[in-house]
């Protein structure tokens, strides 16, 4: 990020409070076997972006890692199916899941990873999701960006976050591969 950003810890983002896995309001058993968590949310004055952030999980073991990717897509393929999601209060929370553009950004393995584009709710709450979801063994690392109302994230915009992902897929073999992670 350049200087006009801010990039701050989330609240209560390095504890395990919060869920990771929250993609259409789904219940996540994955989420008991999280040990590590640091998320970070970047802001900056002016920006198109009502959400903005980047966490990193480290479960408890590789298998793990593949049993939350498991959920992930298995929710993921249920709020498709249902065209949304129930809170925990009941109230059901409508997705409209857009195509995301060819790519080539060096993401990891696609049985581990997961791309998702969807405005979500209606209204006043209506707001769109782009968000990466990328598992390297016991390591996960999600990429939201969300923007408030009808207005859809261009090609170029979703290119780019995709690059930036590729960035962290990167980072992720790279931590894979050192024995002090």
């Amino acid at each position: 990020f350049s200087q006009e950003w801010t990039l701050l810890p989330m609240a209560k983002g390095t504890t395990l409070d919060d869920p990771s896995l929250d993609l259409c309001n789904g219940v996540f058993p994955s989420e008991k076997e999280r040990i590590e968590r640091r998320q970070v949310s970047a802001t900056k004055v002016g920006s198109t972006f009502s959400f903005l952030s980047s966490e990193v999980v480290r479960y408890t073991s590789d298998a793990a890692g593949r049993r939350a990717i498991a959920e992930l897509k298995e929710k993921y393929q249920k709020c498709i199916t249902n065209g949304g999601g129930s809170e925990k209060s009941g109230a059901f929370v409508k997705y409209s899941f857009l195509p995301v553009p060819a790519f080539s950004s060096k993401l990891v393995a696609d049985e581990n990873r997961m791309v998702a584009y969807a405005k979500i709710g209606e209204g006043e709450s209506l707001r769109t999701l782009f968000a990466v979801y990328q598992f390297q063994g016991a390591l996960f690392s999600g990429l939201y960006v969300v923007r408030g109302g009808d207005t859809a994230f261009t090609q170029g915009e979703i290119l780019r976050w995709l690059d930036a992902a590729g960035v962290i897929s990167k980072r992720l073999s790279e931590a894979k591969a050192s024995p002090n992670t």
